[in-house]
């Protein structure tokens, strides 16, 4: 059995941001969409932890869900390497989904995960709407099939539970 924690952050000024690393990085917006970079950073990151959901998804598939004006994908890169990802999106009710968050298994344990999240949530609170009005809430899913901290981490930067299945 699995455990799914539903995750939110309904301010920016909850946030308790963890400051980055001595390390030669780089955090910046994927502004070139495209699906097959997606599903490289998806498969790259996802695959220590079982994520397999849309591993049967088309390229078209993935081209589709990523080439949306509500998606959006920043990139950690470290020493030119692809170390991590958020992959977000705007949805109604003026709120961010994190659709993906990780890092690349060569990462892991750098003190990235923290530094990042805070990053991403930053960016969030800054994404507004076609009104100008910023997001209400930020959320995310996480599960026990996930990397140990991940839970622990969306909790140290203010996220709070909002609903728990077993599936």
């Amino acid at each position: 059995m699995t455990t799914v924690w539903h995750l939110e952050l309904r301010s920016h000024e909850k946030l308790n941001a963890k400051p980055w690393p001595d390390l030669p990085l780089q955090f910046a917006e994927v502004e070139v969409k495209q699906g097959e970079f997606n599903r490289f950073l998806y498969q790259l990151v996802g695959q220590h932890w079982n994520w397999r959901d849309k591993n049967s998804w088309s390229m078209e598939r993935w081209r589709e869900h990523t080439e949306r004006p509500e998606h959006r994908i920043w990139l950690l890169m470290v020493r030119g390497s692809p170390a991590g990802y958020v992959e977000m999106e705007r949805q109604p009710g003026n709120q961010v989904e994190f659709i993906s968050v990780g890092l690349a298994k060569p990462f892991i344990g750098m003190g990235l995960g923290g530094p990042m999240l805070s990053e991403a949530l930053k960016v969030a609170f800054n994404w507004t709407d076609e009104d100008g009005n910023p997001p209400e809430r930020v959320w995310l899913h996480t599960c026990s099939d996930d990397h140990p901290s991940a839970l622990a981490n969306y909790q140290a930067r203010g996220f709070e539970i909002f609903k728990v299945e077993d599936e």
